[in-house]
């Protein structure tokens, strides 16, 4: 009985320890599972909060790229204004100065001409009519036939001096040398007017036992001044008449590099753009070109 009784509460001690060990076991999990449960809570609450802030910030991005998108469109709008006003206005300017000339090759599309080429017009805006060679044998020989022809208002343009040009377009000698004596004897006669005038009319003096027109001493100034008249005048004239005074006009800036072209121009009495045209096909010309005022 007594065995009995101490296996029994040994029984009921042993039960007793392992029901506390289970309690334990049992609070230490829920501390546990409690644990778990408050990270796994802030865990979420984290991602949550970090979706969030993205969705803000590709809110805020998608916002921003919209703004800069309609800036852009905006400026583009006012840039795409601002060219039409100016086109608008190039074009009035275009048409009120009509400064602007064409240039139709051959049945080309028409080119713009330098404006410089607007200077010289007439009524009907037709400026003249430009045969293009590759050759200075070529140009002299249609000038020539030019020459022969019935224009008379017609240029050879080259970029250097060709010898024979003049005899072949039918110019004469040159008017600058009359100008150049008629200066020399206003000096001359300046000269001699002066010193007679001074050494034997206004204040006559005997110098050396020599007369009062003692002529041979005035042949120095005699001679300087016929030099200087006839020399700066000769200079100045001829700037004058080779028109480096005025605008030039411009066919073609080629002219001065490589081109060889021969002119002839609406002014000419006999100008007609298509018997022009037929005539300077006939010379065998690389190249036609019909200028006319404005485009």
């Amino acid at each position: 009985m007594a065995k009995d009784k101490e296996t029994k509460e040994t029984l009921e001690e042993t039960s007793a320890e392992t029901s506390a060990e289970e309690t334990e076991t049992s609070a230490t999990d829920a501390e546990n599972t409690a644990v778990n449960d408050v990270e796994t809570t802030k865990a979420e609450e984290g991602a949550e909060e970090s979706e969030a802030s993205e969705q803000a910030a590709a809110t805020e991005e998608s916002d921003a790229s919209e703004d800069a998108a309609a800036q852009e469109a905006a400026a583009s709008d006012e840039n795409e204004d601002a060219e039409d006003s100016s086109e608008e206005n190039s074009d009035d300017e275009v048409e009120e100065s009509h400064e602007s000339l064409t240039v139709a090759g051959n049945g080309a599309s028409d080119a713009v001409v330098p404006p410089a080429a607007g200077d010289v017009t007439n009524g009907e805006g037709m400026k003249g009519i430009a045969a293009y060679f590759d050759l200075p044998d070529d140009l002299m020989l249609a000038a020539a036939h030019t020459r022969d022809s019935k224009y008379d208002a017609f240029e050879a343009y080259s970029p250097f001096p060709i010898h024979g040009m003049d005899d072949a377009m039918g110019l004469g000698r040159s008017w600058i040398p009359w100008v150049t004596f008629g200066a020399g004897s206003a000096g001359f006669l300046t000269a001699n007017a002066i010193q007679f005038f001074m050494m034997t009319f206004d204040w006559p003096m005997i110098v050396g036992g020599k007369p009062y027109a003692p002529w041979p001493s005035f042949v120095p100034i005699m001679f300087e001044l016929t030099v200087l008249f006839a020399g700066v005048t000769t200079a100045i004239v001829m700037l004058i008449a080779a028109g480096c005074f005025r605008k030039p006009f411009i066919i073609d800036p080629e002219i001065t590099k490589d081109r060889f072209v021969l002119w002839i121009s609406a002014d000419d009495d006999a100008f007609d753009a298509e018997e022009v045209r037929g005539f300077l096909e006939t010379l065998n010309p690389v190249e036609i070109r019909t200028i006319t005022k404005g485009a």
